[in-house]
């Protein structure tokens, strides 16, 4: 539409600057019966070439206008690209800790604590959540968690937390650069005296960790947990 209102405009341009210059060819010749002056045959050539100037500007425009109206016809297929599926970026992978690889599944509870769309946590992060849920930094740099002893001090291991990520330990955990893709709680049965005692305090900690970080709670097959599923596990600890 707007290239049609240039070639409109250009016309309009074009023709009364060639009426107008005939209109003066007219004057000229008419003078011209008696003087028919040198500056008279210039000045009628000077308004020719002005004629021819401003009708090649007014080409130029066309072509540029037609240049730009191609380069809108050769370009991106909306309609196609908005049924374009875009590429979804792979999970990462999640680390296993040794001390968890290593143990038959039977033999462990285990959840892990992440965020859904595995945004890291960051050392500061998981430092502040460490203190004030009380857990502690054992020798293989794992999180651990210790029932209270009969005269208040440090009791049994109830279960102890590995990083979701390589090498899945915390011994940098309080460096600037330390990150995880999450938290893996996890009860060895068969080193644990009390696994109902050591479950609840590992389903209270995981509440707490949960409300601290912002966290979801996945069973190792990477499904959300329910409460259906603490249940079972419940059931299979009376048995």
């Amino acid at each position: 539409m707007f290239r049609w209102v240039l070639v409109i405009i250009a016309l309009l341009v074009a023709l009364a600057i060639y009426f107008y210059g005939q209109y003066q060819s007219r004057l000229r010749r008419r003078s011209a019966a008696d003087t028919f002056t040198r500056e008279e045959i210039d000045s009628a050539f000077v308004e020719d070439e002005q004629l021819r100037t401003e009708m090649n500007n007014l080409n130029q425009i066309l072509r540029e206008n037609e240049d730009e109206d191609d380069l809108r016809d050769i370009g991106i297929n909306l309609a196609a690209e908005a049924q374009t599926t875009p590429v979804a970026l792979p999970d990462p992978e999640i680390h296993l800790h040794r001390a968890i690889a290593s143990r038959d599944s039977a033999s462990l509870i285990n959840y892990h604590l992440r965020h859904k769309d595995f945004r890291l946590i960051t050392g500061e992060e998981a430092f502040a959540a460490m203190q004030q849920t009380g857990l502690e930094v054992d020798e293989q740099g794992l999180l651990e968690y210790r029932e209270t002893g009969d005269s208040g001090s440090a009791g049994e291991v109830a279960f102890r937390i590995a990083s979701l990520s390589e090498p899945g330990d915390f011994l940098q955990i309080e460096n600037l650069d330390f990150s995880t893709l999450g938290l893996n709680c996890f009860i060895d049965l068969d080193d644990c005296e009390n696994p109902q005692q050591a479950y609840e305090s590992l389903l209270k900690k995981v509440d707490e960790l949960v409300r601290l970080l912002n966290l979801k709670v996945f069973k190792p097959s990477q499904e959300l947990l329910t409460i259906s599923d603490v249940t079972d596990t419940r059931k299979s600890l009376l048995d």
